[in-house]
């Protein structure tokens, strides 16, 4: 169990509030003909992931205000909607989230894991058969099941976790990818105990 500090997304009607609240850690959202999102500045892990989750394609420094700016384009207005009605509930800029990956797995569920260079290395250095019969693939299998999940995952756990690729190595928990494969497995983006 591993307890991680994800930023809470509000939405603002007044920049200079969605400033302050990406500046204490959360994800402010302004709404309207340009919606965009602000967050820190620094890019903290979680604003970087944030950017990536709504598929930005692009993001600015706002050196004056301390904070990044990107897009929100139009067909993630409503999924943002429903991250900020989400997090209503909690207080803060910040939620502390208890997770525990090991009796999850659900980013290995249907999730598609590019393999480079160095992951493609790394199997064929592990020796093991079915590792350096993958070192040629690009994309790493799922098992033809309705879940569709890695052929390595093993009940909750990585059967290959000393060897598993760099994008799972990156992959942090209680992102809004995290918690989207979550909700897609559990039925809600926090279930007890995992």
């Amino acid at each position: 169990m591993q307890t991680v500090r994800r930023p809470l997304w509000r939405a603002f009607a007044t920049t200079a509030r969605a400033v302050r609240h990406a500046r204490r850690g959360g994800i402010a959202v302004l709404f309207g003909r340009r919606s965009r999102i602000l967050g820190a500045l620094e890019m903290p892990l979680y604003v970087d992931w944030a950017i990536r989750a709504i598929e930005a394609p692009r993001f600015r420094r706002l050196p004056a205000l301390r904070v990044v700016e990107a897009p929100v384009g139009a067909d993630w207005v409503e999924r943002v909607r429903e991250w900020v009605d989400r997090d209503s509930s909690l207080p803060g800029a910040t939620h502390a989230l208890r997770l525990d990956c090991t009796r999850c797995a659900a980013c290995c569920l249907d999730n598609s894991v590019a393999l480079d260079a160095e992951d493609r290395a790394r199997f064929r250095a592990s020796r093991k058969p079915a590792l350096v019969a993958q070192a040629a693939r690009r994309i790493l299998p799922l098992l033809p099941t309705p879940e569709r999940p890695c052929v390595h995952l093993d009940g909750f756990l990585c059967g290959i976790y000393p060897h598993r690729p760099n994008m799972c190595r990156e992959f942090p928990p209680g992102t809004e990818q995290c918690l989207y494969s979550r909700e897609e497995m559990f039925g809600t983006p926090f279930p007890p105990g995992r």
